[in-house]
């Protein structure tokens, strides 16, 4: 049997490659004897033949998990192994894993030949990073698996608010454990995420966007009273009117156009297209040509340090 595990998200792939492992030592090899894990091109690397050649010992089945292989592999190696496990059937008491980071994407090479052989076997399995509703699906669930659960919005949230895979799966660790078993919800967001900026950012360019200056004002001295960065809350803010401008120019091509469809024309999260959407139609093309004008000019003022990053930033909001 041969196992094909590739795709970017390689902490899911790895995750799902550690329950296989656990899952044979605990269905078929207890005393851990028979999985050997080699990595092509590492410091120690065996050799990969004789390993894969090697009846299991004291056991029914041996799994050997060979990393890199197609990516690193010479041709050599790589021709054998097609001609040897996949032109003809592979040995019955030997599961092979082939775990690769992403997908080869060279033509007409060997690596990319068997790529696309092991991709059309029976047991490959691709790990694409995770976007959208596919990723708050996968918080979900991982929630789940660890006894927890987690409201609809709030998994929006920690979708939203948490790009980093890694970062991701050890906050819903900690998540977890402290609800536990409760639901999960934007107030428990609030006590272990970090400031949420960009809502506070968004809700003071939903005030500017209603003519409301005062109130945009208070919202930003909020931001300042955290003690952010005035540079990072620049560039926060040259985002937000880069996207307003974005979505407007959608907008004057078809006034139809829905959040949806602004969420992938512009790689952004539904939930931000949709403010998005609001907003814009607030305001004319070339107001918002004019904000983005004046953000390029306080941007060579602050790289230039001819005035204070604060300054400049409640002069754009309150102008």
């Amino acid at each position: 049997m041969i196992l094909y595990l590739y795709g970017a998200d390689t902490k899911r792939s790895r995750e799902h490659l550690d329950k296989l492992i656990e899952k044979f030592y605990r269905e078929r090899d207890p005393q851990k004897l028979n999985v050997v894990r080699v990595v092509v091109g590492g410091d120690e690397e065996m050799d990969i033949r004789s390993q894969l050649l090697t009846a299991p010992f004291l056991a029914p089945k041996r799994m050997v998990v060979i990393e890199r292989m197609l990516e690193l592999g010479d041709a050599e190696l790589l021709t054998w192994f097609e001609g040897r496990f996949l032109d003809h059937e592979p040995p019955a008491d030997t599961i092979v894993v082939v775990w690769e980071e992403e997908p080869i994407k060279k033509s007409k090479t060997t690596n990319e030949k068997l790529h696309a052989r092991l991709v059309a076997s029976k047991f490959a399995q691709e790990f694409a990073t995770l976007e959208g509703k596919k990723r708050e699906e996968f918080i979900v669930r991982a929630i789940d698996e660890r006894g927890g659960k987690i409201t609809s919005d709030a998994a929006a949230e920690l979708h939203r608010r948490i790009a980093d895979d890694h970062e991701l799966i050890n906050a819903i660790d900690v998540l977890v454990s402290y609800a536990a078993g409760a639901a999960i919800t934007h107030a428990t967001l609030e006590i272990f995420l970090p400031p949420d900026i960009e809502n506070k950012i968004f809700d003071a360019m939903d005030l500017l966007a209603s003519k409301k200056k005062a109130a945009a004002m208070k919202q930003l001295a909020n931001v300042w009273f955290a003690d952010n960065d005035p540079v990072y809350i620049f560039a926060m803010l040259h985002r937000q009117v880069r996207l307003l401008f974005q979505t407007r120019e959608l907008l004057e091509d078809n006034a139809g156009v829905t959040d949806v469809a602004i969420a992938k024309q512009l790689g952004i999260h539904p939930f931000v297209a949709k403010k998005m959407l609001g907003q814009a139609r607030l305001w004319t093309r070339s107001e918002l040509v004019a904000w983005y004008d004046r953000l390029i000019e306080i941007d060579y003022a602050i790289k230039h340090g001819s005035s204070d990053p604060r300054v400049l930033i409640d002069k754009f909001v309150a102008a």
